[in-house]
């Protein structure tokens, strides 16, 4: 050596700090959450349609025919006589339990109450259900924004659990929200005490 000294050695390379990599970690978990909400406030904005979801004045698009957008569900188009607002989905055995009424009860009083069924929340395919219910023959509507395609559901009060069914008077008032499956004797018992049949 030179001058009587010894070469020093390179300082080693460190690594990575502590501070950083939890800095790097949580950088990407702020990603990955900000990719879910975008993607679930654009799943509940745009999946379903447009439309409208108030209790007392909805408008959605018709199940059966989606790519028409003329084709909808209005309550105001059923004014003039009561109308009961069912809902279901095909995950919701409930729901199935209670169709058969609802398609016998309907099918007796076409000519004085309106009945409409509503899919909502739905995860599945919705057509066997209704089919296997024979409900096709009567108006279908599909329930659109919310959280999970739920904005009616939701605007009636509903909070999760289904079947969820809406009682409306022939000038389209809501009167009352049941939150049960029902059987054929209670859902006639249940018109006839909101008035909107005859006892």
């Amino acid at each position: 050596m030179a001058n009587g000294k010894k070469k020093q050695p390179a300082p080693k390379k460190k690594g990575m700090s502590a501070r950083a990599q939890w800095g790097i970690i949580i950088g990407i978990g702020v990603v990955i959450v900000g990719a879910i909400v975008v993607n679930g406030i654009r799943d509940a904005a745009d999946d379903g349609g447009a439309g409208v979801v108030a209790r007392e004045a909805f408008d959605l698009p018709n199940l059966q025919d989606e790519d028409n957008p003329d084709n909808r569900v209005r309550l105001a188009d059923f004014a003039g006589k009561p109308t009961v607002v069912n809902f279901f989905a095909s995950w919701c055995d409930a729901c199935d339990e209670e169709l058969p009424a609802f398609r016998e009860v309907a099918l007796d009083l076409e000519d004085e109450v309106n009945f409409i069924f509503v899919n909502s929340q739905e995860t599945g395919d919705w057509k066997p259900m209704a089919e296997r219910n024979d409900i096709t023959q009567f108006t279908l509507a599909k329930d659109i924004q919310g959280t999970r395609r739920n904005g009616l559901y939701r605007d009636l009060g509903g909070l999760g659990s289904m079947p969820i069914t809406a009682f409306y008077d022939a000038d389209g008032n809501l009167l009352d929200t049941g939150r049960v499956p029902f059987t054929e004797a209670q859902l006639r018992r249940s018109l006839e005490t909101l008035q909107l049949i005859d006892g």
